[in-house]
């Protein structure tokens, strides 16, 4: 699935086999492929390191942020003084800067202290990699094929279409698949409120994502509340912590400004 993102990127061209959006220059064309050639060293003992005492879905590597075994870990962290300050930053191990280390910091100034280089702000988790950056680099719409990898039956399920479909690392997929599965369960009134109950079973989703006033749709919010803290204590990396603009308009205050183009030099 990498190999075709890269083709459809190389190409600048609709890729029909896949939901991926071919990116618009270049510089980000050459900087996505690099990207996807890189391996972050470290995160299977990160993973590992996101809850001790809890065991991930059958079959899965990373744990459901939103169990009750785990969900007082995430709330925790939340609630900690100077998490919002905290950042995930990478450093290579050698110079073909292929191999790297993530880690998270306290703090944008503690990251540089140490020679890393910021990839995101908040704490690092299954999403934080390069390989998942060029993944959010070069499809300029999630929300639409992430939708459809939800309505996949079973957890294996959605993880392939995560990782096969979109092209997500296995990780970061399955950081996603608990997503859907979760604001499934925990939006699903409010969603059927929000589309209708014959637009959701047609898949349609009609009306503008965020109002006049700047306020997300109702069944959007409550993805945002109910989802949203699991998810970035999990994956780490999103659209608007790593810099990135989202096809749903958000504030520009709500973007972490990020440079991508400084791993390499």
């Amino acid at each position: 699935m990498r190999n075709m993102i890269t083709a459809c990127l190389i190409t600048i061209a609709l890729c029909v086999s896949t939901w991926a959006q071919p990116a618009r220059d270049d510089v980000l064309i050459e900087q996505v492929t690099r990207f996807q050639q890189t391996s972050a060293m470290n995160i299977d003992e990160l993973i590992k390191a996101q809850f001790r005492n809890a065991e991930p879905a059958r079959g899965f590597s990373v744990v459901d942020p939103y169990e009750s075994t785990t969900a007082d870990t995430v709330m925790k962290w939340k609630a900690r003084p100077g998490h919002e300050s905290e950042v995930c930053a990478l450093r290579f191990s050698g110079t073909d800067r292929v191999a790297y280390e993530l880690q998270s910091f306290e703090s944008p100034a503690a990251a540089v202290i140490a020679g890393f280089t910021i990839t995101h702000h908040g704490r690092c988790g299954s999403c934080s990699t390069l390989q998942d950056l060029a993944v959010y680099l070069g499809t300029s719409d999630l929300t639409t094929p992430a939708r459809q990898c939800a309505r996949r039956f079973g957890l294996s399920r959605k993880r392939q279409c995560f990782e096969e479909e979109i092209g997500f690392t296995t990780y970061c997929s399955e950081s996603w698949t608990y997503n859907a599965r979760h604001t499934k369960k925990a939006c699903r009134s409010t969603c059927i409120a929000d589309y209708g109950l014959l637009n959701l079973l047609f898949h349609r989703y009609p009306g503008e994502n965020v109002n006049q006033a700047g306020q997300l749709r109702p069944c959007l919010q409550c993805d945002e509340e109910q989802s949203g803290p699991g998810f970035k204590y999990s994956a780490g990396r999103t659209r608007r912590n790593s810099g990135i603009e989202s096809a749903i308009p958000r504030p520009e205050s709500e973007i972490y400004p990020v440079v991508h183009t400084s791993y390499f030099h």
